[in-house]
């Protein structure tokens, strides 16, 4: 053994290249270029590119339909079973790879999880040893032993049929091979039983393809960056709970925020009941109050949504089954052309049985298209309650603005809402053609900046009539665009504040956000505190906003340079945030203070004042909006706006209170509606 590691080891040295990183960062960067801190692919790139989207389309005509085959014919108990097997098979793997790096704790607690899954767990079909002695797999294999003998990780490559590498990682999958008992059995029996293994092993990442594939415009990207920080994790024992717990976070506040400041009266004393205190001595006061929700601190409340999503964890078998219809399945896609030699828009609906029900129109946060887990889950929630519902994608997105003509910038509100007017007109009229359906009662439902939308929408109903929509439903929108990107950006580049080990502090926060996601569903129903401290909850934020930022600033720059390289591109991307998004493409026709007037909800005050056909949810530690403006909205919408007293951005938007409040709200305006 220890001849073929170093003969790989000198086959590392003198034929595959290495990885070099850089010493300092640009001091104009706005957020690091992870992809490329944690792989290389500088010197393949264009032909990794072009493998992985013949890997793409390989997938997506053959091994999809396979695993959908394999998923519809074999139960998910069973899928998890032979998974389970397969890893207690492993088992030598393992132990050579924690001997060669001397892990004799390591070796220790894998010999009994074999032992107890061995026997207990009937030869390993059960993973009896996690469930029940608190023995979780150690997942070491033989690229960890390398990386410890000092093998170089060596440039980042996609190969055919196999996907992502490096130099290290195909010695360590050579290496795995020769220590996995499977390998020296030959017959056609064990043949297809290991094809069967395969098939099911490499069934639980479809989602993931098919999720990377239509959330991300430039899905190399994301495929490199996920590669790259897994591995890095995996090597750094970061997927080990007692590593993670053991880590001393010696960059930030240990402890959590306690907001008690910020709900003291005049008086000093802690108060339920008075929270804000504006310069004018306007108060706020909260509607429904959340009295067990364990508040941290604005950051770290939003991310809850963030990371819990929809109650229910979505399960890679509901995704590739054909007989499992999950609410997701149910929803139908489609398509209109917005413009001449453009792409079609794509949008997701589903219509009551009822020809006379009401349409409900979702419109999702910041960047987020129409298969985003919220928006399912709120178009359960009104399909439910008997409306047709049609998804759409944010305006402030690359793919609706792909469908757009060409150079057309988003971020201008005023010219924004003309867009979405068109779209929601095709949208509707083509529906309306198809199944023969007048969805005379109409709902529009935002949340963030869908709900920001969903108001200038009503706006400009108000104003100049259209759409013939009843309702108006916001949930947490910006009262001012401006204000709201500068705070963005505050938590972009908040890295900065500790710039050091950054390969580390990513890898840990992502391991983290991994294990909060397996445990959502403790974490959702206890409403438990989050694991993270206030810097780590920015870093998360941080990559979610800059990932969105960087998706549309990749369209608009492909669409007025089809030939420019995608590494000039990211050069430049790494330098932007959500302000100079705004220098560069906003302020061409106007200037700031006219684009900070236009884009205020104090240009929709008329409408706020005189109308009632909406209602706005907030949260007095939003931390997109301000207190001044917080007091402002009170005063322009009155009742027509409820406050909950914790939940920052959207962290309460699995709430029950604030669940029972929409569902009556969603009641109500049905029976309304059918009533007129």
């Amino acid at each position: 053994m220890k001849k073929i590691i170093s003969f790989l080891i000198i086959l590392n040295i003198f034929i595959f290249n290495t990885k070099t990183f850089a010493d300092n960062l640009n001091p104009e960067i706005k957020f690091p270029p992870l992809s490329s801190f944690y792989v290389d692919d500088s010197k393949y790139e264009k032909l990794n590119r072009k493998i992985f989207y013949f890997n793409l389309k390989l997938n997506k005509l053959f091994a999809r339909r396979i695993h959908t085959l394999w998923c519809s014919i074999v139960p998910r108990a069973l899928i998890d079973c032979l998974n389970y097997a397969y890893i207690n098979i492993e088992y030598p793997k393992r132990v050579v790879s924690c001997l060669l790096q001397k892990d004799f704790d390591a070796i220790k607690h894998e010999t009994k999880r074999f032992i107890i899954n061995s026997t207990f767990g009937l030869a390993g079909l059960f993973d009896v040893a996690n469930k029940y002695f608190n023995l979780e797999l150690y997942n070491e294999d033989m690229e960890q032993a390398l990386t410890r003998c000092k093998v170089k990780c060596g440039s980042y490559l996609v190969l055919p049929f196999v996907s992502s590498v490096t130099s290290r990682d195909i010695m360590g999958r050579i290496l795995d091979f020769i220590l996995t008992p499977t390998t020296y059995i030959a017959s056609p029996i064990a043949a297809a039983i290991k094809m069967g293994l395969l098939i099911n092993r490499t069934a639980y990442i479809q989602p993931i393809i098919k999720m990377v594939e239509s959330n991300f415009i430039d899905p190399y990207d994301i495929a490199k960056k996920v590669y790259g920080v897994e591995k890095y994790i995996k090597l750094s024992n970061y997927d080990r709970k007692n590593v993670i717990e053991n880590i001393k976070n010696d960059f930030d506040e240990i402890e959590l925020v306690d907001n008690t400041k910020d709900r003291l009266d005049v008086k000093g004393k802690i108060s339920d009941n008075l929270f804000v205190n504006t310069e004018d001595n306007y108060t706020l006061t909260p509607d429904i109050l959340l009295n067990d929700f364990n508040a941290q601190s604005p950051v770290l409340d939003s991310i809850r949504t963030v990371l819990l999503g929809r109650k229910t964890k979505k399960d890679f078998w509901q995704e590739t089954s054909l007989w499992n219809r999950d609410f997701s399945k149910k929803l139908k896609t489609g398509y209109v052309q917005l413009y001449p030699d453009r792409p079609k828009y794509r949008y997701k609906f589903i219509l009551q049985k009822d020809k006379s029900s009401p349409m409900a129109i979702i419109f999702p946060s910041i960047g987020e298209g129409a298969d985003n887990s919220h928006n399912i889950f709120f178009a359960k929630m009104f399909y439910d309650k008997g409306y047709s519902v049609i998804v759409l994608g944010s305006h402030f997105q690359w793919e609706f603005l792909r469908s757009l003509k060409k150079n057309y910038v988003a971020g201008n509100i005023k010219e924004d809402v003309k867009i979405v007017n068109l779209l929601l007109d095709k949208v509707i009229n083509d529906l309306s053609l198809q199944y023969k359906r007048a969805f005379l009662s109409r709902v529009a439902f935002g949340t963030s900046m869908g709900a920001y939308c969903v108001m200038f929408l009503a706006n400009n109903q108000y104003e100049t009539g259209g759409n013939n929509i009843d309702k108006f439903i916001a949930i947490c929108p910006p009262f001012s665009l401006i204000y709201a990107a500068k705070k963005l950006d505050d938590v972009i580049e908040s890295w900065k504040l500790h710039p050091d080990n950054m390969l580390d502090k990513a890898a840990v926060v992502t391991a983290k956000v991994m294990r909060a996601y397996d445990d959502k569903e403790n974490l959702s129903k206890n409403f438990s505190k989050m694991p993270f401290s206030n810097y780590e909850a920015k870093l998360i934020s941080a990559f979610v906003f800059h990932q969105k930022l960087s998706d549309l600033i990749y369209q608009i720059e492909t669409d007025s340079d089809k030939n420019k390289a995608s590494k000039e591109i990211y050069n430049m991307i790494y330098t932007m945030n959500f302000d100079d998004y705004i220098k560069k493409y906003l302020l061409v026709n106007y200037g700031y203070d006219e684009l900070e007037k236009i884009s205020s909800f104090d240009s929709i005050s008329n409408y706020l004042i005189n109308s009632d056909n909406y209602k706005i949810y907030h949260s007095l530690d939003d931390y997109l909006v301000d207190k001044s403006q917080l007091s402002k909205l009170k005063q322009y919408s009155e009742n027509k706006l409820v406050l909950f007293d914790h939940g920052s951005h959207l962290g309460f938007m699995y709430r029950k209170e604030f669940l029972d409040e929409l569902n009556n709200d969603i009641s109500a305006f049905k029976t309304a509606m059918n009533s007129d």
